[in-house]
């Protein structure tokens, strides 16, 4: 039995569960004099990767069957645009139209469409946190602009929003992207035709914008969508904001496990198919379909990601920790089918990209998929695509990402004297189902890749950083909790966490009395006074009992009993009460409000997100989103909660915290390199990521820990690099949303001059211009800032304290 791991050690956040004997019998642990070690430091025993299962046996069809949706020829030759088409040159003229400027994205939606629709403020929210400003318009305004739609950044085509589109305006897009034009063409943008139809004949009217042929609905029927993994050279990945960790190198069908684990760690114990590919029964001759409808021209509804972020971590008592045994994972395949695989599919060779700071792609580069914690290679409706892209035929071309089984999923296409990047992903439908990352990254690399924009930095003094997350699940910590104090891991003031604690009696269940007990146990008042004192963001970890509340609480249940758990006769008993004793306790002995949270085992039912943020907590850690860095929370297809940000946890692989590396026997070396290569991928990006632990593995593995602090204060000492608690992060982004900023260029000259400005202060804001676009500094015109020179990519514009701030450079 191990005495650090005392009686039991439960999970949280997508972290590990189980027993202090289950997790001494599974990891081989031994104590050695006063120093605990492992067997995976000492020997190289296999990883042992989840066993992910379908909830349901997966049909050969399509569930139900549907009216076509295709025109007939009749129809479709009979129907008229929308209304579009009817406005003459004097209707145009006096359409509204928004000011030029060539720092703003347009995204185009239909003249019907609310302007308060989430969708919108979907796209608006990640043009902001990417530092971009982006503003829907209409079709009739952009018929209205036309040679002046060029007075700006570029266009995007969203997914969702825009499924019917005339052929008057699709000509207007294509005159536009041939003229200079810069286009982001996303997914199932004008798949139907105004009356709600696909086209009886052909692919998508747009498919020469995006360089292939997709929407191939009269060709494929219920094949024109599929369902499978997308993958790209690794650095390509970065570029698209993938942190390290949320890729894995790409495991074909029918290929065993042994090649799913990572770089390093190269074999398995398992030789079965992994991940979800595995888990659908799919083989080299066979693939994943979505059905589509009239309603759901793209069939993305038809799979729901939001699924991932309910993946539980196993309760404490259970044996699902045992190495022996890979931990099961059940997923709902929805509404998709398989059948055969498509002969006619685009054949791709990928492309290093042509502009990234990380570093310099090769052919020797490995090629990643995305990939999910405890799912490894995960799956994304596309279109399947046909026709060449790319390669010595068309050196023009990039590819930047691909699907296997279906083609291209994103690529650069010259048209005219303009460009088009086509992304063959339904990205809106994706972060409001908690899969934000595709969105955000595609969006990166359209603003900085392709049309390097200046940008607004989402770092504090435009320094890149970490969050590093600490989870005081039981008392099981409160040992390794001092022992890691002793060694001063809290006491460096350049280096503040966020750290949360569960604070009541129990763990397990009501009576074990596994937990911390804040309000009877000096050690850990002392604790939890110490590190607020150190600086460090203190708060609650959900719902006083952790692994009952961590199993039990969910969207429905907030007034439900709890038998006992959160309050007996005559005191209020319900689940809501298990989270206002825990910050009860914990504010009562810190001695003012937490205003940062994180919850067991990652679970954020809906109402206990609206009684946080009425409690004035600002900062919470997130199971959904994973691999992002600081955002607010999409879920149900709609932003909760807008004064709470989130961040979302960043895992290495299949796992997430040094319980799990030590269960599942991830190599050590591997682990510490996936910690420098964040930092790395921070510094590069100039982003954050959150990374999370318990002390009690942490103290296991603390020659990992030791090192990632390390190397993190190397590049601290350096300038490049700041650790960042939630709550600093949340009050920072909150501060920058108050931001407004514009630029207007003189043609004759080619200065364009940026004005910014804040209700409060601009103090902290720094604007980074590519010196690619800008050959020349910028100079001050008013205001006050710093210029930066340093940063061999960027002329970094710092703000100092003040309301209002210009400058202006020459391009």
């Amino acid at each position: 039995m191990l005495p650090l791991l005392g009686g039991v050690l439960s999970a949280c956040g997508g972290g590990s569960g189980g027993s202090a004997a289950d997790l001494s019998s599974s990891t081989k642990l031994t104590q050695a004099g006063d120093a605990l070690t492992d067997s995976a430091s000492t020997g190289s025993p296999a990883t042992v990767v989840p066993e992910v299962l379908a909830s349901q046996a997966l049909p050969t069809s399509p569930p139900t069957a549907s009216p076509s949706p295709a025109a007939s020829s009749a129809s479709s030759n009979t129907v008229s645009d929308d209304s579009t088409a009817a406005l003459d040159a004097t209707a145009l003229k006096a359409i509204p139209l928004p000011t030029p400027d060539p720092g703003v994205l347009l995204m185009l939606v239909p003249d019907t469409q609310s302007m308060t629709d989430p969708r919108i403020a979907a796209w608006q929210d990640a043009a902001s946190e990417e530092g971009v400003r982006l503003r829907a318009i209409t079709d009739s305004q952009f018929l209205a602009l036309g040679t002046g739609a060029k007075a700006f950044a570029g266009l995007i085509l969203p997914d969702s929003l825009h499924t019917q589109a005339s052929d008057t305006l699709i000509a207007a897009i294509r005159a536009y992207a041939q003229n200079q034009g810069q286009i982001m063409l996303v997914y199932d943008f004008g798949a139907l035709l105004p009356n709600g139809f696909y086209p009886a004949s052909g692919p998508s009217r747009l498919s020469d914008l995006a360089g292939v042929q997709y929407i191939r609905y009269a060709e494929l029927l219920n094949q024109t969508t599929g369902l499978g993994p997308v993958r790209a050279l690794r650095p390509t990945l970065r570029s698209l904001l993938v942190p390290p960790g949320k890729s894995l190198p790409y495991v074909a069908p029918g290929t065993l496990s042994t090649t799913a684990i990572s770089t390093v760690n190269a074999a398995s114990a398992s030789a079965r198919d992994t991940g979800l590919i595995g888990a659908a029964g799919i083989t080299n001759n066979t693939a994943l379909y979505l059905p589509v409808s009239r309603s759901d021209p793209g069939g993305a509804k038809g799979f729901d990601p939001q699924q991932f972020m309910a993946l539980r971590s196993p309760q404490a008592g259970s044996a699902a920790l045992s190495a022996a045994k890979p931990r099961p994972i059940t997923i709902n395949f929805g509404q998709a089918f398989t059948s055969s695989r498509l002969a006619n599919v685009s054949q791709l060779s990928l492309n290093a990209p042509s502009s990234t700071k990380l570093l310099n792609a090769t052919a020797a580069d490995p090629v990643d998929a995305y990939s999910g914690y405890l799912l490894g290679n995960l799956v994304y409706p596309v279109y399947a695509t046909s026709g060449a892209f790319g390669g010595s035929a068309n050196p023009a071309q990039q590819v930047l990402a691909d699907s296997p089984q279906f083609g291209l999923v994103a690529g650069l296409n010259p048209v005219g004297t303009g460009q088009v990047m086509f992304v063959n992903l339904p990205l809106t439908y994706l972060k409001g189902r908690t899969d934000a990352l595709p969105m955000h990254g595609f969006l990166h690399y359209f603003a900085r890749n392709v049309l390097k924009l200046p940008h607004l930095s989402a770092m504090p003094n435009g320094v890149a950083g970490m969050t590093f997350d600490w989870h005081l699940d039981s008392k099981a910590a409160q040992a390794p909790t001092l022992s890691l104090m002793s060694k001063n891991v809290f006491k460096d003031p350049g280096a503040l966490f966020s750290i949360e604690m569960t604070a009541g009696p129990d763990t397990i269940a009501a009576g074990d009395q596994l937990g911390w007990n804040l309000k009877a146990n000096y050690p850990a008042q002392w604790i939890m006074v110490t590190f607020d004192n150190d600086g460090h963001s203190v708060g609650s970890h959900g719902g006083w009992i952790h692994d009952f509340y961590g199993e039990q609480a969910n969207d429905t249940n907030a007034s439900s009993p709890t038998g006992g758990a959160c309050g007996k006769p005559p005191a209020l008993d319900n689940f809501l009460q298990c989270l206002v004793l825990n910050r009860q306790a914990v504010d009562s002995h810190v001695g003012r409000p937490a205003r940062g949270y994180s919850a067991p085992q990652g679970n954020n039912p809906t109402w206990a997100m609206n009684w946080l943020e009425a409690q004035g907590v600002v900062a919470t850690y997130f199971a959904g989103h994973t691999g992002l860095g600081v955002t607010r929370q999409y879920r149900d297809g709609a932003l909760a909660n807008p004064s709470l940000w989130v961040s979302p946890v960043t895992p290495q692989g299949f796992y997430a915290t040094f319980e799990e590396f030590q269960a599942y026997n991830v190599p050590k070396t591997e682990v510490t390199q996936w910690y420098r290569d964040l930092i790395d991928f921070n510094i590069a990006q100039n982003t954050s990521r959150m990374v999370y632990a318990h002390p009690p593995g942490a103290q296991l593995w603390y020659d990992v820990l030791s090192g990632l602090f390390s190397y993190a204060k190397t590049q601290r000492d350096a300038g490049q690099l700041a650790w960042y608690p939630m709550t600093r992060m949340a009050d920072f982004m909150s501060t920058r949303l108050q931001v407004t900023w514009t630029q207007t260029l003189n043609a004759s000259t080619g200065v364009t001059l940026f004005s910014a400005s804040h209700p409060v202060t601009l103090k902290e804001m720094v604007w980074r211009l590519p010196k690619s676009r800008y050959p020349n500094a910028p100079v001050l015109v008013s205001g006050a800032a710093t210029i930066g020179l340093s940063d061999s990519s960027y002329w970094l514009v710092k703000a100092q304290p003040g309301k209002a701030l210009s400058f202006s450079v020459k391009s």
